[in-house]
């Protein structure tokens, strides 16, 4: 995987994970986070597997939610102690194979996170799982 590859690979999970997250947080009543979300489903406020009026689905799973779009992307997140989504690189990896349909190396997306995290574009909220800044 060369360079520029892997910051696509990253850069297309972010713009997945923020397309979605809106997506189903907009049809979920009541749901400002995603952290919402998968709390209202551990409750059975609603289901833990949907499709969303505009066909974005989710599927809620321990303490994480998987969301897909009708072009194909999707992304899986779980929460962690402060709310927020979280990722690994092994999630991004997922991902991009399946929106681009390259093999993608852990190694270098998990290299790029880190340069991310340096530049201040994103948190490393533990060891090797990384946020988004808001």
């Amino acid at each position: 995987m060369t360079e520029w590859t892997a910051i696509d690979a990253v850069r297309s999970f972010e713009a997945a994970l923020r397309s979605l997250r809106d997506r189903v947080i907009a049809q979920i009543a009541d749901a400002d986070s995603i952290e919402d979300v998968v709390h209202m489903a551990q409750r059975g406020a609603v289901p833990r597997d949907g499709t969303l009026e505009d066909g974005t689905r989710y599927s809620v799973h321990g303490i994480g939610c998987w969301m897909a779009d009708t072009r194909g992307r999707e992304v899986d997140v779980d929460i962690d102690e402060k709310g927020r989504e979280i990722f690994d690189d092994w999630r991004m990896v997922m991902h991009w194979e399946a929106v681009s349909g390259e093999r993608s190396s852990r190694e270098d997306i998990l290299a790029e996170c880190r340069r991310l995290v340096d530049s201040g574009e994103l948190i490393e909220s533990r060891k090797n799982w990384f946020c988004l800044l808001a």
